[in-house]
């Protein structure tokens, strides 16, 4: 059958990234010694020298069906990315997946459980040894984290109650692939995001754990600036941990607007 991806180019110029973005397919996770079957987005794609005219599309949704229910965790990722080079030939290949990690955690007081969501993200820039070349294999995680910050200045000025608001603290971690498996838990991350806030959020809270809850942010108050510095000196001091980046938005509750900060490492 006729295969124009090999046919003839006009243009020749060499692709840095081209492939599929925006797919939805099932991935089953293994993560903290849960396995779990979840609907994830994924994002594939291959460099392409000058002389191919195309990539074979298909072969990306290929690579993702063949993991079948096989769990897959971060150096697993890895593992899929090479795979995925080798069945496209490519020289750079990166493959990024995003799913939702439900969290069973107790309220504070009652001890009632309910699930938190965490949105996940597994990054890997693969690039083939025989290419030649100063670069390595790299791979990427993400991790959101939901949690309450109470203002400090509100606190001080006022003489009763605080504004407060939720904030997303996203952490992003780079390292070596091959260093793929000495990565901080997810978990790990998460109680130390949770640990700088005014307070963790809950989804399910009883009149005793709200109390608790609002209380505990009034005792603790932090700017975006405070927090977005706590968890990068955290990250700093914490092995494994290569080179970050921390992003914190503050959903704000009297303004019109969002606050955000930002911290990347050398």
């Amino acid at each position: 059958m006729l295969d124009l991806q090999g046919s003839s180019i006009t243009r020749p110029y060499a692709i840095q990234n081209v492939g599929v973005t925006g797919l939805q397919y099932p991935l089953t996770v293994g993560l903290h010694g849960q396995t779990f079957r979840t609907g994830a987005l994924w994002s594939l794609g291959v460099s392409l020298p000058a002389s191919q005219r195309g990539a074979h599309m298909s072969r990306f949704v290929e690579c993702i069906d063949g993991l079948g229910e096989r769990p897959v965790d971060l150096p697993g990722m890895v593992d899929f990315c090479r795979h995925v080079s080798g069945r496209l030939e490519a020289e750079r290949t990166r493959c990024g997946v995003e799913f939702t990690w439900f969290r069973r955690v107790k309220a504070p007081v009652s001890g009632m459980e309910s699930y938190n969501p965490h949105l996940i993200r597994w990054s890997v820039d693969w690039f083939d040894s025989q290419a030649g070349g100063n670069s390595k294999p790299s791979v990427d995680l993400q991790v959101q984290v939901a949690v309450k910050a109470l203002c400090p200045c509100s606190k001080a000025i006022s003489d009763r109650g605080a504004h407060n608001q939720r904030s997303t603290v996203t952490v992003s971690l780079t390292a070596p692939a091959s260093a793929a498996a000495t990565i901080p838990s997810v978990e790990r991350i998460v109680a130390m995001v949770e640990s700088h806030a005014s307070a963790p959020v809950y989804p399910l809270l009883k009149r005793a754990d709200e109390k608790f809850v609002t209380e505990r942010a009034y005792d603790n108050p932090v700017f975006v600036e405070d927090l977005v510095r706590a968890v990068a000196g955290s990250l700093s001091d914490m092995p494994g941990v290569e080179s970050f980046r921390v992003h914190v938005q503050n959903h704000e509750s009297i303004h019109a607007h969002d606050c955000f900060a930002e911290i990347t490492s050398p």
